[in-house]
């Protein structure tokens, strides 16, 4: 099991804030808006949110899947609240935001398995902030083609879809998904929109081995991912699924290498890197990459 009391040193982050932090806080209390920072317990959100940075959370606080690593509330279903979009349209204008990450829960119940929340919110900060840059981190939308295709059009510059874990671990860990339907999530947006920069982020610890790893980054090198993101699992409590290893440092700078070599225009390796820290850093990298290739 995991005990933070056992993890080394350089997984040992303090919580440090600023008024950036205590606005971001202030707001998101008043607006009634979640973010994956707090849903998810990430061990960043002291930097980002000092640096007015976030990632908001779609469609309701709990999820109808039961990956076993997620910190993400499995309880009963939220109604989908109709105004949700234009409270984070209104927060993004009040914190002067020029790059935003949206996600959501996995919503199986809902006939456009959550689409629309993300269309529409997308819609109203392009109409209101048309300057802000927009990275969506989707669920897999049952691999719709339907949906695929509108959410590649949504107007978003990046849209991300999480690995997770290897092949291997899939069946134990991730009951409710497919490691093949991700790719194939991965394919389509490319497929349907060539123009938008897609990502996607591997959680290491949880008991795969190097090969298992570099499989795994071949495989999203195969499906044109254009920014991969390496992270350490931590386990967020005693009832999620248990860390297996806790990767160096120097280990994550040899999977970085292994990965540029693949072709991925951006690649993030670093024990606490999550798929939306350094968001608009890494969407720079790729697209100037991008013009680079293209002689734009």
């Amino acid at each position: 099991m995991d005990n933070s009391s056992q993890r080394p040193d350089w997984l040992k982050v303090k919580l440090s804030t600023n008024s950036s932090f205590k606005r971001i806080k202030e707001l998101n209390q008043r607006l009634n808006l979640r973010t994956v920072c707090q849903e998810a317990a990430c061990p960043n959100i002291g930097t980002c949110w000092s640096g007015l940075a976030l990632t908001y959370i779609l469609l309701g606080k709990n999820c109808s899947r039961s990956c076993k690593f997620c910190n993400v509330s499995k309880a009963d279903l939220d109604v989908p609240d109709p105004n949700e979009p234009e409270r984070v349209a209104q927060a993004i204008r009040e914190l002067g935001l020029d790059y935003v990450v949206l996600t959501s829960v996995t919503r199986d119940d809902l006939k456009d398995k959550g689409l629309s929340g993300f269309i529409q919110t997308v819609f109203l900060i392009k109409q209101q902030s048309p300057h802000v840059k927009i990275e969506l981190l989707i669920p897999d939308f049952a691999n719709s083609p339907q949906l695929l295709e509108r959410i590649a059009y949504s107007g978003a510059e990046v849209i991300g879809h999480d690995i997770e874990t290897v092949r291997g671990l899939y069946p134990e860990i991730r009951p409710d998904s497919s490691y093949d339907k991700s790719l194939e999530v991965l394919k389509s947006l490319k497929d349907f929109n060539h123009a938008i920069i897609t990502k996607s982020a591997l959680l290491i610890g949880l008991g795969e081995n190097q090969t298992q790893i570099v499989k795994t980054m071949n495989d999203l090198r195969q499906v044109s991912v254009d920014i991969l993101y390496l992270g350490q699992y931590l386990s967020p409590s005693k009832a999620h699924w248990p860390v297996k290893k806790y990767y160096k440092p120097e280990e994550f700078a040899k999977l970085k290498k292994s990965a540029e070599s693949l072709g991925f225009r951006v690649v993030v390796s670093e024990p606490l890197a999550r798929s939306s820290w350094r968001a608009k850093e890494t969407y720079n990298k790729a697209h100037s990459a991008y013009c680079l290739s293209s002689g734009i």
